[in-house]
């Protein structure tokens, strides 16, 4: 059973910070990300991204704050001693009450991959195996794809939570320039759904630039996941939006510009930041997950995290334009199309699965209806005097072989149905209002 608790009061959930590690790790560490010089080799690590450092030094310290918690840190054994399988399996079995197998498989091995760089001399290959058992048997508790928007309603939810901040009824000051920032924030990300730390990173100048009547984003190679530069358009749509927050509301969510009790005796200093949390500081990318997962829940149903906004971007381009889904590659910034390729199919048996429903109700209908005819003067009945039945015939047609890097030359359902009966008589077929109860940002 999963215990659902707060994130971020969960003491089992915290990273002990590296200035609390053991002298003993922190040397390990510094060797383990040392690069190469004209004398002697770097470490394991010293190619590494920061977004992946960051995430194996979260991974490590997770692990020496459960063996703080459970007595087991001791800081004059090496980092490399205190690791066993006993140990191992204790860790993950108490980890498995705050979260689930799926995601414990990745936690495990960005610690392994940290253990591997910090200890290069031991063998490590057993924990490869525990995270092959664990990921084997992870089975997801949500179901993904009922979760799933269409992006059109999320740039739609966006651009209302914008209007409505706009408008009469918009509220206070902060909390139109709240609002406002949050639905730009959602509209963005549907239109362009980048990943969660790029979109934090955001800043005017640098990153967002004028080009004419619009704006352009862009990031450079260091800064994204797969070392590839992103550079796009935002859609026209949402540039008159854009201007608004940013010559109005954007400066409002200083509590010093617009006369806050959060106002300092001093000015915040300025910041290049795009996004603003509501004490004028630049917004890290915890506080907008946790922003939209309140927003999209209260509009939804459900929440919708910004990585779940990429599935459905992905599963929207695949369903609803499918000849061109080769575009959502560079929609997504993949660097190969094999991860969206999963999205495209999965959508394609969503189709089927839609469009055969629809035809077995159709087929079921028109069944009803001659059968009702015929009883007022036909004679249906069989040889034996039983009625006549209309028969299916599920005829395959062809469908893309997506990995082969050749796009579909037309567009192909994955089944089509054929209704026929023995006579040979065709029976072919022929937004909830906005939320109240959004809560203000804290």
């Amino acid at each position: 059973m999963i215990i659902r608790i707060d994130p971020k009061k969960d003491p089992a959930r915290r990273s002990l910070k590296m200035e609390a590690w053991p002298e003993a790790d922190r040397l390990a560490w510094i060797a383990a990300v040392r690069p190469d010089s004209v004398f002697e080799d770097g470490g394991l690590g010293a190619g590494w991204a920061p977004a992946t450092r960051e995430t194996a030094i979260g991974s490590y310290g997770r692990w020496l704050g459960w063996l703080k918690r459970n007595g087991l840190l001791d800081p004059g054994v090496g980092p490399a001693d205190r690791v066993t399988p006993e140990r191992i399996r204790e860790y993950v079995a108490d980890r498995l009450q705050q979260i689930a197998a799926s995601s414990m498989a990745p936690c495990l091995a960005h610690l392994y991959c940290a253990l591997r760089a910090m200890a290069p001399d031991r063998d490590w290959r057993w924990m490869r195996g525990v995270i092959s058992l664990i990921r084997g048997g992870a089975v997801r508790t949500r179901d993904k794809q009922a979760r799933l928007v269409p992006s059109g309603q999320l740039f739609a939810f966006g651009v209302e939570l914008m209007d409505q901040a706009d408008g009469p009824a918009g509220g206070t000051t902060s909390h139109r320039a709240q609002y406002f920032r949050d639905g730009l924030l959602i509209a963005l990300l549907a239109a362009r759904p980048i990943r969660r730390r790029n979109l934090a990173s955001i800043e005017v100048g640098v990153h967002l630039l004028r080009q004419g009547q619009g704006y352009r984003l862009r990031f450079a190679a260091a800064e994204t996941k797969t070392d590839k530069k992103i550079e796009f358009m935002l859609p026209g749509a949402l540039v008159p939006y854009l201007e608004r927050y940013l010559s109005h509301y954007r400066a409002l969510l200083n509590p010093h510009t617009r006369g806050s009790r959060w106002a300092t005796t001093s000015p915040r200093p300025p910041t290049a930041a795009l996004w603003i949390s509501m004490r004028g500081t630049p917004m890290d990318a915890s506080t907008i997950y946790y922003r939209l997962i309140a927003l999209t829940r209260a509009k939804f149903g459900h929440s919708i995290s910004p990585h779940l906004f990429r599935d459905c971007a992905a599963t929207s381009i695949a369903t609803e334009d499918p000849a061109h889904v080769y575009v959502a590659k560079s929609v997504l910034s993949h660097s190969t199309f094999k991860t969206t390729e999963r999205h495209y199919i999965h959508a394609q048996s969503l189709e089927a699965a839609k469009r055969y429903q629809g035809e077995v109700h159709d087929l079921k209908r028109r069944g009803r209806a001659h059968r009702s005819s015929a009883g007022r003067g036909m004679d249906i009945r069989g040889p034996i005097g039983t009625p006549r039945k209309p028969m299916l015939r599920i005829v395959r047609t062809s469908v893309p072989n997506l990995a082969c890097g050749r796009p579909p030359q037309h567009r192909t359902g994955p089944v089509e149905l054929q209704g026929r009966p023995r006579d040979e008589q065709s029976f072919s077929s022929a937004t909830r209002p906005l939320s109240e109860e959004i809560p203000p940002e804290t």
